[in-house]
């Protein structure tokens, strides 16, 4: 305690040079507060939806791709008597055209749209 204060305060007061510095403090803690909580911000209910309605599109086709090929490929085996070539190529051509369609729909989100052009008069 400096030498210059009286010293007749009561236990658990502050003198005002405290105060004003305590609430300096605290006005600098919860600007840092607000900042943090701006940082760490958890994204809303409508994003997260949205976020696991694209998640449940880019599974779906995945697997839709998948088993058409597989699916394409057995009904041609059976009908065209080459088991398993064909199943084993349309399997594979149809897990490269679901990864494919994942690919361009996770693309699309990261890609911004192309800037619209206005066309030509002399066209």
């Amino acid at each position: 305690m400096p030498a210059d204060e009286p010293t007749d305060r009561k236990p658990g007061e502050m003198s005002s040079s405290d105060r004003e510095a305590f609430k300096q403090r605290a006005n600098e803690i919860g600007a840092k507060l607000e900042g943090a909580k701006k940082r760490h911000e958890v994204p809303s209910a409508a994003g997260r939806g949205a976020a696991m309605g694209r998640g449940m599109r880019v599974a779906t086709e995945m697997v839709a791709g998948v088993i058409v090929g597989g699916v394409l490929g057995w009904y041609l085996d059976q009908w065209l008597g080459t088991k398993p070539w064909l199943f084993i190529l349309f399997f594979l051509l149809g897990t490269a055209a679901g990864m494919i369609n994942v690919i361009r729909q996770v693309a699309t989100g990261k890609t911004p749209p192309a800037p619209s052009v206005k066309d030509d008069p002399e066209d």
